[in-house]
């Protein structure tokens, strides 16, 4: 009888706790890409002018501008012509000032460098030496390079040519004898100012997940 309550006590108890998985998963786009080349394009309009659109109904002119991130390039430029004193429309026809925008440019790169000694196979004997990295740097780069010009939209003249602005933004990881990684660049900054300096590498609690 003791056995057969036991058995019981222990069936129920697998019912009631059951069990559960979690899963995870990863964006097609890395947020460190992604933030790359939106500051790349912060710096690259920051420094570009604007005509005086005070008080003026502003078009933005799309169909030259093919890149990934369009819409945060337009809807920075957005900001930009509002905090100007611009009135955005969406009709071209019946707006005073038409502002094209255009790329040259938008996108990443990644560049890796160590010192160190690489894999090697000694000929004729089953031996293989393992790779050794001393010191390793990853890099990383986002690129902008965006064009602006504002013409009059019922004569078609010109009144603006912001030419072509170009700004790059980096993130670099790097490694000394097996210690680091050590992070350095204008995207980290920018994390750290924005986020108190939490590192994702090492952004686990231990205090917070053994309890």
């Amino acid at each position: 009888m003791y056995r057969l309550l036991f058995s019981l006590s222990l069936i129920a108890c697998a019912t009631c706790l059951g069990c559960s998985t979690t899963r995870t998963t990863d964006t097609a786009r890395t947020g460190m890409e992604q933030l790359l080349i939106s500051n790349a394009i912060d710096q690259t309009l920051n420094k570009t002018a604007l005509p005086d659109v005070a008080g003026k109904t502003v078009y933005l002119e799309e169909k030259y501008l093919d890149s990934v991130d369009k819409g945060y390039i337009v809807g920075t430029l957005r900001r930009k012509v509002l905090n100007a004193g611009g009135l955005l429309v969406d009709e071209k026809e019946g707006s005073q000032v038409t502002i094209e925008l255009c790329s040259g440019g938008v996108g990443t790169d990644n560049v890796e460098r160590f010192v160190g000694m690489p894999g090697l196979t000694v000929p004729g004997l089953p031996v293989e030496l393992p790779e050794v990295r001393l010191y390793e740097k990853k890099s990383q780069f986002g690129t902008a390079k965006l064009g602006i010009v504002a013409y009059d939209t019922p004569s078609g003249q010109m009144v603006y040519d912001g030419g072509g602005g170009l700004a790059r933004a980096n993130d670099s990881n790097w490694t000394v004898l097996g210690l680091g990684p050590f992070q350095e660049g204008s995207v980290r900054n920018e994390l750290n100012r924005e986020t108190g300096g939490l590192n994702v590498a090492n952004a686990i609690d231990f205090s917070k997940t053994i309890r």
